[in-house]
């Protein structure tokens, strides 16, 4: 296969890749047109999964962040981001840990298992309608 073909064909799947829709409960900025502006993010509720959570990637956020709708109805946003050595967190069966060296956290952000000392970096989430804001500034 000749190279021009192989990136055509390449830039295909990964155009074809991009119509697949996104896993409920997660939100690509590359595939939704998700950014920060003055220091806000919004999105809307409906991208919220099943379990209460929504691992949301734009333009202009520090990290990742994940949304957390909390039994009494109010939001928070965690950076999904370890304070231990800046490790990436995930959400690994309900269980936030860290890829690097194993910390674990809450779905409050707050340490289960070190060795992070301290917990995830919190933002303030506000709903408006059916909208939600993450505010980073």
């Amino acid at each position: 296969m000749q190279r021009r073909d192989f990136l055509r064909s390449a830039c295909q799947a990964c155009a074809a890749l991009a119509l697949v829709p996104l896993a409920a409960g997660s939100l690509e900025s590359c595939a939704s047109g998700l950014a920060v502006t003055d220091g806000l993010l919004r999105f809307p509720k409906s991208s919220m999964g099943k379990d209460g959570t929504a691992v949301i990637k734009a333009k202009g956020a520090p990290y990742p962040v994940m949304v957390v709708q909390r039994p009494d109805g109010t939001y928070t946003a965690l950076a999904l981001n370890c304070p231990h050595k800046n490790g990436p967190v995930k959400n690994k069966g309900g269980v936030l840990t860290c890829d690097w060296h194993g910390s674990t956290f809450d779905r409050e952000g707050q340490v289960t298992k070190g060795p992070s000392k301290a917990g995830l970096k919190r933002y303030p989430v506000e709903a408006v309608g059916e909208e939600l804001m993450v505010r980073f500034a």
